[in-house]
C-alpha cells in the first residue's frame, strides 16, 4: 500500500469517526430537546386544567364549567384534551380519539395525586400522553401528536449517515490529493536514487521548492550527491596520482631486474643493484601505507575522544629521537586538550615531525610547540619557498629541490586530511631562526 492510499484511508477514517461521534451527539441532544418541549407543553396545559377543576367557580353540573369547556374546545388539532371524572365517562373534544384508561391510570385516580407519561397510537398517529390525578380522583389527560418530532428524528437518522459517509469520501479524496503532492518529491528522490544505483551517475540534481520538511530532505539529498561526487573525484584523482607515483619505483625495479640478468655483472654491482631494489621496495611499502591511510575514512573506524596534545607530542618526540640524530624537544603551554581521533592524530603529528627531520641537518634541533589548542613543528632546515607553501599539503607534491630525496609526497597530505576531518586548520610559516613551521590549529 503506497503512502497516498494509506494517507487517504487514515484521513477518511478519522473524519468518519468524528462525523459519527458528532452525529450521534447531535441526534441525542435534538431528541432530548424535542421531547422536552413536548413534555413542557403537556405539563403547562395539564396544570392549567387541574387548576380550573380545583377552582371554587368550578361546577360539575354545568359540564365542567365554561372555562373548562373553553380549554377543551381550544385544544390544537394535533393535541388531545380529555377529563375523566369518577362516575362519568371521559369528556373531550368531539372527533378526538379517546384515551383509554389502564390499570396504572386507575391506581393514579385512586391515589388522588401524581402523574404519568404514556404513549398512544390512534388512527396511525402517535401521541405523547400526560395524565395528572386531582385529589377528588379526576384524571386530567392531555396528549400531543409526535409526528413532527418523529419526522425530524427520522430525517436525522437518514441524513446523518449519508453526510458522514460523504464527509469521509471527501476527506479521502482531499487526503489522497494532499498525499500525492507531498509524496511527489519523495518519489522523485526514490527514482533518482534508483537511477544512480543503476547508472552510477552522480551528476544529478533535484530541484527544490518551498521550505518544508520534504524540501529539506531534497536539499540534504543534493548535499549528499555533492559530497559523493567530491569523494568520487578525490578517489579517481588518488588512483591516478598513485598510478603515476608507483610507475617510477616499478620501472626502476624492472630495470634493476633486467640488469641482474646480465652475466657480466660483478659482485659489487649486484650488491649495489640489490641495495637499490631494497630501497625501492621500502619506498613502495611506505607509499602503500600512506595510500591506505588516505583511502581509509577514519571517521567511521575511530571515535572522537578527549586527547591531550602534550602527551602525544612527548611520545612522538621520544620515538623520533631514538631513530635519528636530531634532538626533538617539546615546549608546552596551556590549553592542550582537544577532541580528536587519537590514532589519526598521532599519525598526523608523526608525519609533521618526520617531514621536519627529513629536511633538516642530521644534528639540527626539531621543536614541537603545544598550546592554545595548537601544535607546531619547527625545524632549522632550508625552509619552504613561498611558491611551494601553497602546495605542500597537496597529494604527491614535492618541491623541485627535494624530488631527488626519498618520500612519496603524501606525509603532509595526510596531515591536511586529518585537519579536514576535525574542522582544524593547517598552515606553513617561515621559522624566524631559519627553516619552516608546520602547524595544526584546532577549532
Amino acid at each position: 500500500m503506497n503512502i497516498r492510499t494509506r494517507f487517504a484511508l487514515i484521513t477518511s477514517t478519522i473524519v468518519l469517526a468524528i462525523a459519527v461521534a458528532v452525529g450521534l451527539g447531535a441526534y441525542g441532544i435534538a431528541s432530548t430537546q424535542l421531547h422536552d418541549q413536548i413534555d413542557k407543553s403537556l405539563q403547562s396545559r395539564a396544570v392549567r386544567l387541574a387548576e380550573l377543576l380545583d377552582a371554587p367557580s368550578f361546577r360539575p353540573g354545568e359540564m365542567f364549567g365554561r372555562e373548562v369547556r373553553d380549554e377543551i374546545l381550544g385544544t390544537e388539532l394535533d393535541a388531545i384534551t380529555q377529563i375523566d371524572i369518577p362516575g362519568t365517562g371521559p369528556v373531550g373534544r368531539r372527533g378526538n380519539p379517546i384515551i383509554p384508561s389502564t390499570q396504572a391510570d386507575v391506581e393514579l385516580a385512586t391515589a388522588g395525586i401524581g402523574f404519568r407519561y404514556s404513549s398512544l397510537t390512534a388512527n396511525s398517529v402517535n401521541y405523547r400522553i400526560l395524565t395528572i390525578a386531582t385529589p377528588d380522583g379526576t384524571l386530567v389527560r392531555v396528549g400531543k401528536d409526535t409526528a413532527i418530532v418523529d419526522k425530524s428524528l427520522g430525517a436525522m437518522r437518514t441524513w446523518f449517515p449519508v453526510l458522514a459517509l460523504l464527509s469521509a469520501f471527501i476527506a479521502a479524496v482531499i487526503g489522497w490529493l494532499f498525499a500525492s503532492r507531498v509524496s511527489r518529491p519523495i518519489e522523485t528522490l526514490a527514482n533518482t536514487a534508483d537511477s544512480i544505483a543503476r547508472t552510477q551517475d552522480l551528476d544529478r540534481h533535484i530541484e527544490v521548492s518551498g521550505k518544508d520538511e520534504v524540501a529539506k530532505l531534497a536539499t540534504s539529498f543534493n548535499t549528499m550527491l555533492e559530497a559523493l561526487r567530491g569523494s568520487l573525484t578525490r578517489q579517481r584523482q588518488l588512483v591516478q596520482d598513485a598510478s603515476h607515483e608507483l610507475r617510477t619505483p616499478l620501472t626502476s625495479l624492472r630495470a634493476n631486474t633486467e640488469l641482474l640478468e646480465r652475466a657480466t655483472l660483478s659482485e659489487a654491482d649486484k650488491a649495489s643493484i640489490l641495495s637499490d631494489m631494497r630501497a625501492e621496495v621500502d619506498e613502495l611499502s611506505a607509499l602503500s601505507a600512506e595510500l591506505s591511510a588516505l583511502a581509509t575514512d577514519q571517521r567511521s573506524t575511530e571515535e572522537l575522544s578527549t586527547t591531550d596534545l602534550a602527551e602525544i607530542a612527548e611520545d612522538i618526540a621520544t620515538r623520533a629521537s631514538r631513530r635519528t640524530t636530531s634532538v626533538v624537544t617539546v615546549h608546552t603551554t596551556n590549553d592542550t586538550v582537544v577532541s580528536a581521533r587519537p590514532q589519526q592524530l598521532e599519525r598526523a603529528i608523526s608525519n609533521m615531525v618526520d617531514n621536519a627531520v627529513k629536511f633538516s641537518d642530521a644534528n639540527s634541533d626539531i621543536e614541537i610547540h603545544v598550546g592554545a589548542r595548537r601544535i607546531e613543528v619547527r625545524d632549522h632546515g632550508p625552509g619552504i619557498s613561498d611558491a611551494d607553501k601553497a602546495h605542500v599539503f597537496d597529494r604527491f607534491y614535492r618541491a623541485a629541490s627535494t624530488r631527488s630525496m626519498p618520500g612519496s609526497g603524501l606525509g603532509l597530505a595526510i596531515v591536511a586530511q586529518f585537519a579536514h576531518d576535525h574542522g582544524a586548520t593547517v598552515y606553513v610559516l617561515d621559522n624566524p631562526g631559519g627553516g619552516a613551521i608546520v602547524g595544526l590549529q584546532f577549532p
